[in-house]
């Protein structure tokens, strides 16, 4: 990522942990949202420029990542997509993130469905931490999976990660 240029979708849960990444990885980063937010004060303040709400993709865009709360017909999205930019979602971004530290990274126990994902990724993180294993529970459940991933692994990280991945955040997977 470094050095490309980078829109981001969208900078509350999954948004403002991707540009911190992008950022401290060398992305020159772009987030459009709908207001300047404290979040977005401090996301300037490390390197990111401010958009404001766009339907376009500003010139010189080399990926997209959006936010699961980011319809898939948004026109900023469709218009990547027209324009054949790759567009990633939170988890794409996060399995493409893994190892970024140098570190071999720490697998990831997706659990996806319609019901009781979140209560399955808690008892799966629960049985992981009894199992003496370094182990969150990510994704859907709060703590945000990007964060997780540039945790790293080994010593400093996770050796395992219990993923909550709902179909909006599947959507962008490739």
């Amino acid at each position: 990522f470094d050095g490309r240029s980078v829109v981001v979708c969208g900078a509350g849960v999954a948004g403002e942990p991707a540009a911190r990444a992008l950022l401290a990885l060398g992305a020159r980063v772009t987030i459009v949202d709908r207001e300047r937010t404290p979040a977005i004060e401090k996301l300037e303040a490390a390197g990111a420029v401010f958009a404001g709400p766009l339907s376009a993709v500003p010139d010189g865009t080399d990926i997209v990542v959006t936010s699961p709360g980011w319809r898939p017909d948004h026109p900023l999205l469709a218009a990547a997509v027209a324009a054949g930019l790759p567009v990633h979602g939170e988890v794409e971004l996060a399995w493409r993130l893994r190892g970024a530290d140098g570190t071999p990274p720490a697998p990831w126990l997706a659990v996806t469905g319609t019901n009781g994902k979140t209560t399955t990724v808690h008892m799966l993180e629960s049985m992981l931490v009894a199992a003496g294993m370094r182990a969150i529970a990510v994704g859907n459940v709060g703590v945000s999976l990007i964060e997780a991933v540039m945790a790293g692994s080994g010593e400093s990280g996770y050796d395992v990660l219990a993923v909550e991945v709902s179909s909006f955040q599947l959507h962008w997977s490739t």
